[in-house]
C-alpha cells in the first residue's frame, strides 16, 4: 500500500524519459553552478545504441573499451550483434576511443559518433530548387494532390487542372510548406500505368501548379521518365515510392539536376521482417548509398520510412512507437499516415474522408517522435495540429511565453 504520508511529503517524480530540459532544470533549480551539469551526462543520460555487422575482434574492442570507462556491451552468440548502454559521456567519448585500435574500429567509432550527433541536433536544410527547406524552426507540411482517377483516400482530381490548382491555392493559403502532384495511384492492388499515361494525368497540374503558387512542388512517382518530364515543368523534388531502388535510371535523373531534391521512402514486397525498425533503417541508408554511389549527395535527401507501404497494421503501430530510431539516419524524416488504412481499423472501419481525426493524433505523435515533415490531405487541420504539437515538443513559441496571465478564473 502506498504511505500516502511520506508521497505527499516527498513528492517523488520520475524525470526520465522525458525532455532533456526537465532533468537540466531541475539540477539549475537546486542553486547548482552551471560546470555541475555534466553530471548529467556521467549518470542521468544512459545512451542505447544498436550495431550490428559487427566482425568478432571489433565486439572484443567495444566490450573492453566500454567495460574499462562504466558501460556494458551485450551480444549475440557470434558477436555481430550487439547492445551498448553506456552514460552519454562515455559513448560520446568512444569515437576517439575506438580511434586508437585500428582502421575498422575507428570506422565503427566514426558511425557511432555521427549517430550520437545525429539524434542530437535538427537535420541539415535541404536545398529544393530556388527553396531552403528549414527543418530548425517547426514540422513542415507537404499537402497532397493526386491526379488519379482511383486515389484510396476519396480527394481524386484527375483530369480537372483547374480545380487541382485551386486546391494548390487553398492548402498554400491554409498553411502548407510544400505541395506533392501525383499520377500514378499506391493504394493496395492498384493497377501500373505506363509514363506516357502518367505524364499525361500529370504534367498539365504539375505545369499550372508551379506557376500558380510559390512553395516547392514535388512529383510523387517512382519513374524516372516521369521524374525528369516533372523537372523540367518546375518541379523541384522528386519523391519516390521504391527509394531509388525501383527505376535503375531514377538515379541518373537527379544527378543530372543537383538542384532538385529527393524523398526516399521505404518499400518493399511483403510484409516479412526480422527487426521492423532495423530493416527499416538499413533500407533506408542503402538508397543514401546508392544515391551516393550515383552522384547524388546525401544533403539532399529526405527519408520517409513507407507507413502503409509493405507494412501490416500492427507494423505501422510500431512504427509510429519507434520513430525516434530514425533520427540517426542523420537526414530529415517524413511521415505519411494521412487517411490509411490502419487509421480506419483503429476506428472501426472508418472509411478515408472520415479519418481526419485519427491523422491528427498520429501527427502530434510524430512531431513528438522527432519527424521533420508530414504529408497530408487535410492540410488546414493538419498545419494546425503540428504547430500546437510544435509547441509542445519544440519549446514554447516566444509569443506566447509573452501573454499575459489569464483572469483569476484561469
Amino acid at each position: 500500500m502506498i504511505d500516502a504520508a511520506a508521497a505527499a511529503r516527498y513528492n517523488v517524480r520520475p524525470l526520465l524519459p522525458g525532455p532533456e530540459e526537465a532533468l537540466r532544470d531541475a539540477m539549475l533549480r537546486l542553486g547548482l553552478p552551471a560546470e555541475r551539469l555534466t553530471a548529467l551526462a556521467t549518470h542521468g543520460a544512459v545512451e542505447a545504441l544498436a550495431v550490428q555487422g559487427l566482425a568478432s575482434d571489433q565486439t572484443r574492442i567495444l566490450e573492453r573499451v566500454l567495460q574499462q570507462r562504466g558501460g556494458v556491451v551485450l551480444s549475440d552468440a557470434d558477436g555481430r550483434r550487439v547492445l551498448l548502454l553506456a552514460p552519454l559521456m562515455v559513448m560520446g567519448a568512444l569515437p576517439a576511443a575506438l580511434a586508437e585500435w585500428s582502421e575498422t574500429a575507428e570506422a565503427l567509432g566514426r558511425a557511432i559518433g555521427d549517430v550520437l550527433m545525429a539524434r542530437g541536433a535538427a537535420p541539415a536544410p535541404v536545398r529544393a530548387g530556388d527553396h531552403l527547406l528549414d527543418f530548425s524552426r517547426r514540422t513542415l507540411v507537404m499537402g497532397i494532390l493526386n491526379v488519379t482517377p482511383d486515389s484510396f483516400a476519396g480527394d481524386s482530381l484527375y483530369d480537372d487542372v483547374v480545380r487541382t490548382v485551386e486546391r494548390a491555392r487553398s492548402f498554400v493559403d491554409s498553411g502548407a510548406d510544400l505541395l506533392d502532384i501525383g499520377g500514378e495511384s499506391t493504394r493496395p492492388n492498384s493497377q501500373p500505368i505506363s509514363a506516357a499515361e502518367e505524364m499525361t494525368r500529370v504534367l498539365p497540374a504539375l505545369r499550372t501548379v508551379c506557376a500558380a503558387v510559390d512553395v516547392p512542388v514535388s512529383i510523387d512517382t517512382r519513374k524516372a521518365e516521369v521524374a525528369a518530364a516533372a523537372i523540367a515543368e518546375g518541379a523541384v523534388i522528386v519523391n519516390d515510392i521504391w527509394g531509388l531502388r525501383g527505376d535503375p535510371g531514377m538515379t541518373d535523373v537527379l544527378a543530372a539536376h543537383p538542384e532538385v531534391a529527393v524523398i526516399a521512402m521505404h518499400n518493399q514486397h511483403g510484409t516479412e521482417y526480422g527487426d521492423l525498425m532495423e530493416d527499416i533503417c538499413a533500407a533506408l541508408r542503402e538508397s543514401v548509398r546508392i544515391a551516393g554511389a550515383h552522384g547524388v549527395s546525401a544533403d539532399r535527401i529526405v527519408v520517409d520510412p513507407g507507413f502503409g507501404f509493405a507494412k501490416t497494421a500492427a507494423q505501422n503501430l510500431e512504427l509510429m512507437r519507434r520513430l525516434r530510431e530514425l533520427r540517426g539516419l542523420g537526414r530529415p524524416v517524413l511521415l505519411g499516415p494521412s487517411r490509411k488504412s490502419t487509421i480506419g481499423a483503429i476506428l472501426g472501419g472508418m472509411p478515408p474522408p472520415e479519418r481526419v481525426e485519427g491523422t491528427l493524433a498520429l501527427l502530434a505523435l510524430a512531431v513528438e517522435g522527432g519527424v521533420s515533415m508530414v504529408r497530408v490531405h487535410d492540410v488546414a487541420a493538419a498545419v494546425r495540429a503540428v504547430r500546437v504539437a510544435d509547441a509542445v515538443v519544440r519549446g514554447t513559441p516566444a509569443e506566447i511565453a509573452e501573454l499575459p496571465p489569464p483572469g483569476p478564473t484561469g
